[in-house]
């Protein structure tokens, strides 16, 4: 089976407010939340390694000890082939668990290049985190790994948002998880990347991806009892972000300042420059109430109003 399924069900149940997948889709696509839609590794039951192969390239996952990189545990190594001819080795992250937690895709990503890119996605261990992202891909002569970041959920972000035969990353804004309430309380914008000329691009913001926002604007609308929906601090963070993105934040914000119950938020003490409270010098320090701090966090965060 994937290895994707020992951690998926945990993982995806609990990452947006009641049953929202962390990893977004649209709504046309086909297939099961598990059903790969590239070509994708799969490491048959206890097995150590795994390969898929579309075309000429090959990418294959590969657990050893490296004691460089953690003495007590095997790594996932992926390692790309063009033509049978070795052409890169990316170590993925530790996990700790005692079956492979990594899996490798073979996707166009980057169009400017002769060869499809390798999505490899390792997982670190954790109630809530994280799946670290890097795509292989061929820059002029030779082949490097991009870094695309952590990411909360399973690691199965691969997505062509706007139907063009290119596929993107898309995920949730992590920073919005527990910052106004519990994990499985909250709500998170989408974000999107891509990688191009060797490099990781947000490309979250760009007008050919206004329909999969309004998509994730959909799910997360329909994910809330209407009765809790102005009563859940985590909700309306990420409701309100997700609206800032499509050019409505301060209409938005409007309807949240309308109706949120201001007599009874006894506010809570927060930096407002944006430090962790603990180190937090006494001067930066104040009680907001909610509304106030999420309209600081989101100037701060880059989802102006």
């Amino acid at each position: 089976m994937r290895s994707r399924m020992t951690r998926n069900g945990q993982l995806a149940a609990a990452a947006l407010l009641i049953g929202l997948a962390v990893s977004p889709a649209l709504a046309e696509d086909d297939g099961g939340e598990d059903a790969p839609k590239y070509p994708t590794t799969v490491f048959e039951e206890g097995a150590t390694s795994a390969s898929v192969t579309a075309g000429d390239i090959t990418a294959a996952i590969r657990m050893v000890r490296r004691p460089d990189i953690d003495k007590d545990y095997d790594v996932p190594l992926l390692d790309v082939m063009v033509g049978g001819k070795q052409v890169i080795e990316v170590p993925g992250v530790v996990s700790g668990m005692d079956i492979p937690a990594a899996e490798a895709s073979i996707a166009e990503i980057d169009p400017d290049n002769h060869h499809q890119e390798v999505y490899f996605t390792s997982y670190s261990g954790g109630a809530h985190c994280c799946s670290h992202v890097v795509v292989a891909e061929e820059l002029g002569d030779k082949w490097v790994s991009v870094e695309v970041g952590d990411f909360d959920g399973d690691g199965n972000y691969l997505n062509d948002l706007d139907g063009d035969g290119v596929a993107e990353i898309s995920t949730v804004d992590n920073r919005f998880l527990y910052q106004f309430d519990c994990y499985a309380c909250s709500a998170a914008p989408l974000v999107i990347y891509t990688v191009r000329g060797g490099k990781s691009a947000d490309v979250t913001r760009e007008k050919r991806f206004e329909k999969a926002h309004r998509e994730w604007l959909r799910q997360m609308e329909e994910s809330i009892d209407p009765g809790e929906k102005w009563q859940s601090p985590g909700y309306l963070a990420g409701w309100v972000a997700e609206k800032a993105l499509l050019g409505e934040g301060a209409a938005a914000f409007k309807d949240l300042e309308a109706h949120w119950d201001r007599a009874t938020d006894e506010g809570e003490e927060i930096c407002t420059t944006g430090q962790d409270i603990d180190s937090c010098p006494k001067a930066s320090r104040a009680v907001m109430k909610f509304p106030d701090r999420l309209k600081l966090f989101l100037q701060q965060n880059g989802y102006p109003l």
